[in-house]
């Protein structure tokens, strides 16, 4: 049982495809390396500067311990979810 032609076509389809890739990975690893960077310190500013962002804001009545706990969560939730991205796409490539 020998290869058809087109047996054939496709593999050397996917070979380009697949050499197309590797040229890729570096561009795509330094993007999401630099990402990572920039999300990584932009959520230490964040937690540096929480006082002024999170606290007590006397013109807002209804702005009590638990709603200002709820918002610093939110964010520290997306920065989490924001890192294990990007964490996860630099390891996959």
């Amino acid at each position: 049982m020998g290869a058809s032609p087109g047996d054939l076509h496709n593999m050397t389809a996917i070979l380009g495809v697949l050499h197309e890739h590797r040229e890729s990975v570096l561009a795509l690893r330094i993007f999401f390396g630099v990402l990572l960077a920039i999300v990584f310190f932009s959520g230490l500013y964040i937690f540096r500067i929480r006082k002024r962002l999170f606290d007590r804001d006397p013109q807002v009545a209804a702005d009590h311990y638990g709603a200002r706990n709820l918002r610093l969560w939110q964010v520290i939730l997306v920065w989490i979810l924001a890192m294990d991205l990007l964490i996860m796409a630099l390891y996959k490539l």
